[in-house]
């Protein structure tokens, strides 16, 4: 994570992991945790200190090793609510939301480059995409845009070294070991092997994501006259 902050606080001992407190802004911290830390134990953490912290937060952000808090309330006040925590655990596990989306491979507009980088056929490339489930583990890049692991390795594909200028909403992508979803239409460099039709993110809604950090999402494979028709 490539950003400014400022060291200045003590460690946080929280859900059994010591995090290193960086002040961002007035009302802003991130903790951060070890980098040998699995991500099932950030977002685990993350949905504690939602529990925990209630409406003193106005937003909460996870990624790979690092979660983002912003309060409303005076520092001091998180920081003591959280460390009082140790000791709280979740009594019942949150079950995994789980998501099929509907993919058009005959949109994917990088399919066949996909296929020759990794020495197999387009419906060998679509057969391995849609027999693998994926789980979202960031969302960010553009509001939306949702990260995921899972990708199999056959299919592992460097960026563009020419990313494109626009890319149409729920355009699917490979770039490297992972694999991604545009749910807004903005620039990019991923291989986008198809789309769907669904509109991932609505800032209208609450919550806007239609798939959260930690779901496990699946593809189902719909033709071009489906995706035209989707909705109508």
């Amino acid at each position: 994570m490539n950003i400014l902050k400022e060291k200045e606080l003590p460690l946080l001992q929280f859900n059994k992991v010591s995090w290193d407190l960086f002040r961002l802004g007035e009302q802003s911290l991130l903790l951060q945790a070890p980098f040998d830390i699995p991500i099932e134990k950030i977002h685990d953490s993350a949905k504690l200190i939602k529990s925990v912290l209630g409406s003193l937060l106005t937003d909460i952000v996870p990624s790979y090793n690092s979660i983002a808090l912003f309060h409303s309330f005076e520092e001091s006040t998180i920081i003591e609510k959280l460390s009082t925590a140790r000791g709280i655990s979740q009594k019942k596990s949150t079950p995994i939301q789980k998501v099929e989306i509907p993919i058009c491979y005959e949109l994917g507009l990088d399919l066949e480059h996909v296929a020759e980088h990794s020495g197999i056929s387009q419906d060998e490339v679509i057969d391995i995409h849609l027999n693998d489930t994926y789980r979202a583990i960031l969302i960010g890049f553009t509001p939306g845009f949702i990260y995921m692991d899972g990708l199999d390795e056959r299919l592992a594909c460097p960026r563009k070294a020419n990313p494109r200028k626009y890319l149409e909403f729920g355009s699917i992508g490979i770039g490297g070991e992972q694999t991604g979803i545009y749910s807004l239409a903005s620039p990019g460099g991923w291989n986008i092997i198809g789309r769907t039709p669904l509109h991932l993110f609505d800032y209208k809604k609450q919550p806007p994501m239609s798939v959260e950090v930690g779901s496990e999402v699946s593809y189902v494979r719909i033709t071009k006259q489906e995706f035209e028709s989707w909705g109508s």
